[in-house]
């Protein structure tokens, strides 16, 4: 019986111990959870968000923040590169079709 005690014992001072080393932090909130499910389309880049129509410098070259299809108005947005001129390139598309 005296070894349960001490066992028992032993097993409450671990946890308290425990418990008092946690290091009591608060938490920081990188993201806003609304902005997460809103249905806006954003573009971001270091850690900022930029709306569509927003134009930046990535390592010297110049982007905008544009529809990924140019043929879809409501097509999500993506960073697409800017000519010389301030029009938009487009990537080409491969007419392939593949069936696996």
């Amino acid at each position: 019986m005296r070894i349960l005690t001490v066992i028992g014992l032993c097993f409450i001072s671990v946890i308290y111990s425990t418990n008092s080393m946690g290091n009591n932090q608060k938490a920081t909130l990188l993201i806003n959870p609304n902005a997460l499910t809103s249905n806006q389309n954003i573009c971001w880049f270091d850690d900022k968000r930029y709306s569509e129509g927003a134009i930046i410098y990535m390592s010297d070259t110049r982007v905008i923040c544009t529809p990924k299809n140019s043929s879809q108005s409501n097509s999500t947005l993506s960073w697409l590169m800017l000519d010389e001129k301030g029009n938009v390139i487009y990537p080409k598309k491969v007419n392939k079709i593949s069936i696996n």
